[in-house]
């Protein structure tokens, strides 16, 4: 296996690290996009991004993890775009630099959490995305399924300090004036209106599927009780366009994948799926696609301006 730091971008302020097999007649046709958890840094939480690529790599699979622009090592966006545009362009950036480097034009998206809504938006506007893995995101629950999650967290609160420190948290959010003064700017990643989100999933779902991207759903038992035949999506999980998608619940693994145990099951599953698709054996394959012009055009980043690999994850 292979390492290389990289920026690239317009202004090459964008940060990451391009993982590739060690034996380059062994690669796989599809690479693999990593993203930012939230506002983390690149290498994920306990550097799951890390050891998913370097894993992946040892199977075959090339992948890039990095920073969006204004989060961890990357230098903050020179336009004024908005956060959602921004995002398209970091990762457009990302594919035509690994489309430079190793002639790859086909992608998938390990999206964590709000990764993977970044992922989806990429998907409806660039085909060169042909998987989408989507963990932890996009849950519709039904009523019931509140409800109960609601009573066992509250059954939880007298022995689980981990219930015990959001409450505490919360309670000072919402009666100290200090404490909501320091929090986040509601701006920063505004949330959408719960309406919003349904239709967007379900117009993106429709599209996504009928042009064959491969999907997977991986489901944790942090934010939900328990599984039953795909409720995770709610209203949505009676939708044709679900029955072609790979879904999965697995209630031992957490939503940060703390224990090694979950994140050699995570890690597990990820690269089996991305094995599937990059074989066109996984739930929808899209058709690989010509080279483009823009991504033809870009250069190589210049080694000059190479990063040193040491602490850089």
């Amino acid at each position: 296996m292979k390492e290389t730091p990289v920026l690239f971008g317009p202004d090459r302020s964008l940060v990451g690290v391009v993982s590739t097999p060690a034996a380059e007649g062994k690669m796989a046709p599809v690479a693999c996009l990593m993203l930012n958890m939230g506002a983390n840094y690149r290498v994920g939480p306990h550097r799951i991004n890390v050891k998913l690529a370097r894993q992946l790599a040892s199977q075959g699979i090339s992948s890039i993890r990095f920073d969006l622009a204004g989060l961890g090592d990357s230098g903050a966006p020179s336009g004024s775009n908005h956060f959602k545009t921004q995002v398209v362009l970091d990762m457009q950036a990302a594919m035509n630099l690994v489309e430079t480097m190793l002639g790859i034009r086909r992608f998938i998206v390990v999206g964590l959490c709000s990764g993977a809504g970044n992922g989806m938006a990429m998907a409806m506007v660039d085909p060169r995305i042909v998987g989408l893995f989507v963990f932890d995101a996009f849950a519709f629950p039904s009523r019931r399924s509140r409800l109960e999650l609601s009573l066992l967290r509250a059954l939880a609160i007298p022995t689980n300090p981990a219930v015990i420190g959001k409450t505490m948290r919360w309670l000072q959010r919402k009666f100290s004036a200090k404490a909501a003064a320091a929090a986040a700017p509601a701006d920063f990643m505004e949330a959408e209106p719960p309406a919003a989100v349904e239709e967007n999933f379900n117009r993106s779902m429709k599209e996504l599927v009928g042009r064959g991207v491969a999907m997977f759903f991986l489901y944790s038992g942090t934010q939900h009780v328990r599984d039953r035949d795909r409720d995770q999506l709610g209203r949505f999980a009676n939708e044709a366009y679900v029955r072609q998608v790979d879904y999965r619940f697995i209630g031992e693994i957490d939503h940060s994948l703390t224990s090694i145990a979950s994140q050699r099951t995570f890690m597990s599953v990820v690269c089996e799926w991305a094995l599937r698709t990059a074989r066109g054996n996984a739930s929808g394959q899209a058709q690989a696609l010509p080279r483009s012009a823009d991504a033809a055009a870009v250069q190589p980043p210049r080694e000059s301006g190479a990063l040193r690999d040491g602490a850089l994850q």
